[in-house]
């Protein structure tokens, strides 16, 4: 016998299906804007999300990239070369020579401090004692290009970026895009993650990082030890895919020749050669 409560019901449900197919098509296609929620997910250069080889392997777009069996040699090497601390590395007029050209008109004008960023790399283990100026070179590359020349300490773009989490939940009326100088750092999760790292509040206060210069080094840093450090020996273009995959494709050419443009310069400023893929895409882009 017909139901047309049992039928009403079943189209409530298909219904529903298909919206979910559409919004995960719709996030899922969005993803190299907004980066992956999930602290293991990989963005695909196809704009798919997930764990597997389709989305971290080869054809992996940003994120954890699964880059085992992969080596270029000890020229490529970006944490090779002369090392030293990191204070007699960053000194203050080098940092003043960087913030120099950052505009009046900039809302991040004199937030970046040397003092907060010499405190924020000595908080961490691996920096204690000496660094390679070449990974010294590309963080500070890293840092100017994710924050417009250190021109911004928030994302202009702002949005929730609030994914169901058990482990990292949202704090009601928080938001978490990017903060700080590496604002391609988004979602909860990651502030979550951060937050037992640093053993810092950001996944309830996330606007922390947007209040405090050494807290939003800390942050970045965090990120870059985490997700970009193990790549280094692969190279500034593969490790700059841990950054943000749009830094490494064929739409941005203009945006990745000058983020090269940026780490050759800083490595000329440290009287340093840059690793040697870096000098092929350097010739081939003249």
């Amino acid at each position: 016998m017909w139901n047309p409560k049992a039928t009403v019901e079943n189209a409530l449900i298909l219904l529903l299906l298909t919206l979910s197919v559409m919004a995960k098509t719709v996030f899922s296609q969005n993803c190299q804007n907004t980066g992956c929620p999930g602290l293991k997910e990989c963005c695909s250069s196809w704009g798919s999300c997930g764990i597997k080889d389709d989305q971290c392997g080869f054809w992996c777009f940003s994120g954890p990239c699964n880059l085992t069996n992969k080596s270029y040699g000890f020229n490529y090497n970006v944490s090779a070369g002369p090392r030293g601390p990191i204070e007699s590395i960053v000194t203050p007029s080098l940092f003043k020579r960087i913030m120099s050209k950052v505009g009046n008109n900039c809302p991040a004008k004199g937030f970046y401090t040397h003092h907060a960023f010499i405190s924020a790399v000595k908080s961490f283990q691996a920096y204690k004692r000496t660094v390679a100026k070449r990974e010294v070179a590309a963080i500070l590359t890293h840092f100017a290009h994710g924050s417009e020349g250190f021109c911004y300490k928030e994302d202009k773009a702002r949005g929730k970026y609030c994914s169901p989490s058990k482990k990292y939940p949202c704090e009601p009326g928080k938001q978490y895009y990017g903060r700080g100088p590496l604002q391609s750092i988004r979602w909860n999760e990651y502030y979550g993650a951060a937050s037992i790292f640093l053993r810092l509040p950001l996944l309830k206060d996330p606007d922390r990082v947007a209040q405090s210069p050494e807290v939003a080094f800390k942050l970045a840093l965090w990120f870059w030890t985490t997700n970009v450090r193990p790549a280094l020996y692969l190279g500034f273009g593969e490790s700059s895919k841990r950054v943000d995959g749009r830094l490494c494709d064929n739409l941005h050419p203009n945006d990745t020749k000058n983020l090269v443009n940026q780490y050759v310069n800083l490595c000329k400023i440290l009287e340093i050669t840059p690793d040697e893929g870096t000098l092929q895409v350097v010739m081939n882009s003249r």
